[in-house]
């Protein structure tokens, strides 16, 4: 374990082996028949409770959290907010979602009789649910993985990146101490295809929930689906940001700039393609090249940091090949495009300018992610449109305009999961579903309400009262 910030160990932990998991998975299974037989309202009061220990140990979680992860501080801090949110959300929600209904079995003529018959449609836990968290948002990805599965009844086993494992493991302890019973919720710590493996291979891991690039949950997504098991995969996204003529570009700006770059870059809805308007292109240019000029970089434990270290030297490096890339094939480099010379994974914010949004450098292609950001112009909306869809991926995208006729239109051409207007693609609502289409799109969508919704499934109870 190596704080990005510093390049120093903060941390060895055993790798947990195949054996190390089949146990973590059997302790899950065990727990399992108590914990979805206990009532819906306890299992709601000790998720609220641990939202309350999180919250209460949230200066504890922060300092674990900043020095894995190089978020900065105050970025970690809405991290963590949002995780004591989503554990919150899901134990209120889960009555609404999990309530059942009577269905109306007398409006069909067959099976004959069914005047006769009374249906109660009820939902219940699968039982245990794997998960794989991401390195950019340990917190937040550990929360969405746990609290509305385990809230639905089931068991969760996680498996956190082994760049960021802290912080999932110091969630675990709280939940504990909350009073959530031992085998309800389990972490392993480990080699990612290894452990993975084995909650695919598991026959008892009912499904699986996958939070990584999009070629890694396209093996996850096969394998799973091959055994029966049920998937849910939140892959990867080359957000794109369209911004016309008439928008505040002064605005837009802004709003791409922390889009952009916060986190440096790491994360699955970051813009990461801007498509401007000739008209207003080199102005934008301007305006964003300052705001990105302003944008501080360094330690991550420091209030004023805007910026911190990617995660990994491997993250530096692909970034330094994205920007010789796209530099040879036709880009123009406005601002950054290196390492920064100081110890850390730290890469300088990067502005690239194209005079062709078609041009075929991976970071227009790919989904990049750290700091470097591509800008092109367009001519029309309907170019605009076609260079929004370019890629493989559909995961959200914004548009900023000052005709909201226009603003509809592009939205439902655009082909994303959700389509910002005059907003960063960075929003997302944790209780509602959260996906995109195309290679941003395969399996169920995450979400509270979703999550809990897919890890159970519906029963029929049918009494003939005849």
């Amino acid at each position: 374990m190596v704080n990005p910030a510093t390049e120093e160990v903060i941390a060895a932990l055993p790798a947990a082996g195949r054996e190390d998991v089949r146990r973590a998975v059997d302790e899950a299974e065990e727990a399992f028949r108590r914990w979805s037989e206990t009532p819906l309202r306890e299992r709601s009061k000790l998720l609220l409770k641990a939202a309350q220990y999180i919250e209460q140990d949230s200066e504890g979680l922060l300092r674990v959290l900043v020095s894995e992860s190089g978020k900065p501080v105050r970025d970690a801090r809405a991290e963590l907010k949002r995780a004591v949110e989503i554990f919150r959300a899901s134990a209120e929600e889960a009555r609404y979602v999990l309530e059942g209904r009577a269905p109306r079995v007398d409006a069909y003529e067959y099976p004959p009789g069914n005047e006769h018959r009374l249906v109660v449609e009820g939902r219940e836990p699968l039982g245990v649910v794997a998960g794989a968290l991401s390195y950019n948002n340990p917190a937040s990805t550990f929360a969405h993985k746990v609290a509305p599965v385990i809230a639905a009844g089931n068991t969760a086993v996680v498996k956190p990146s082994t760049h960021t494992p802290l912080t999932a493991l110091r969630m675990a302890e709280l939940l504990k101490k909350a009073g959530v019973p031992d085998g309800v919720v389990k972490v392993v710590v480990g080699s990612g295809e290894e452990v993975f493996d084995e909650f695919i291979e598991n026959p008892r891991v009912a499904g699986v929930s996958f939070t990584g690039s999009t070629a890694v949950g396209l093996q996850v997504a096969a394998k799973a689906a091959g055994r029966g098991k049920k998937f849910m995969v939140a892959p990867s996204g080359s957000d794109p940001a369209i911004v016309f003529a008439d928008a505040d570009i002064a605005k837009a700006a802004a709003v791409v700039a922390r889009a952009r770059f916060e986190n440096a870059g790491q994360n699955c809805n970051a813009t990461k393609r801007v498509y401007v308007e000739r008209p207003v292109f080199e102005k934008f240019l301007e305006i964003l090249s300052e705001r990105v000029a302003s944008i501080k970089v360094g330690d991550p434990a420091d209030e004023s940091t805007d910026m911190g270290p990617l995660i990994s030297e491997k993250m530096v490096k692909a970034m330094e090949g994205l920007v010789a890339d796209a530099t040879a094939k036709g880009g123009e480099l406005v601002r950054g495009g290196r390492r920064i010379a100081r110890r850390g994974y730290f890469f300088e914010p990067t502005l690239l300018k194209f005079a062709d949004g078609a041009a075929g450098a991976k970071v227009l292609r790919e989904e990049v992610f750290g700091p470097v950001l591509p800008v092109a112009p367009f001519d029309d909306e309907e170019e605009a449109v076609e260079l929004a869809n370019s890629t493989i991926y559909g995961l959200q995208a914004a548009v900023f305009t000052a005709d909201y006729r226009r603003a509809l239109r592009v939205a439902r051409a655009v082909k994303a999961g959700a389509v910002m207007v005059n907003d960063s693609t960075r929003v997302r609502f944790d209780a509602l579903p959260y996906g995109g289409v195309k290679m941003s799109g395969f399996g169920w969508r995450e979400g509270v309400r979703a999550t809990m919704y897919y890890f159970t499934e519906p029963k029929y109870l049918v009494l003939n009262v005849e």
